[in-house]
């Protein structure tokens, strides 16, 4: 079963940059397709570091609405859990 992936064109170049030096330091040619298979076994092989990688690029605790949670609006209510349609329908 085979499936389509979208990359952008930053990316396929990437990619191409990629397949093109395989060859010339393996004398290998692969498809862009098995560099992906590869690629894609090579990160499951070393999954946490990935997870490492992407805590660092990709933090929600500098997104807005996350700062929002530690810092709630007050509505004057103890349990705005009991009343929430009563406030939000007026």
């Amino acid at each position: 079963m085979t499936t389509t992936v979208k990359l952008n064109d930053q990316m396929k170049r990437e990619i191409e940059n990629l397949q093109a030096q395989i060859l010339i330091n393996q004398h290998r040619k692969l498809t862009q397709q098995e560099i992906l298979e590869k690629l894609i076994e090579f990160a499951l092989k070393f999954a946490e570091n990935i997870f490492g990688a992407l805590e660092k690029n990709e933090s929600v605790e500098g997104d807005y609405a996350w700062k929002m949670l530690d810092n709630p609006l007050k509505w004057g209510i103890k349990d705005s859990s009991t009343s929430i349609d009563e406030n939000l329908y007026r």
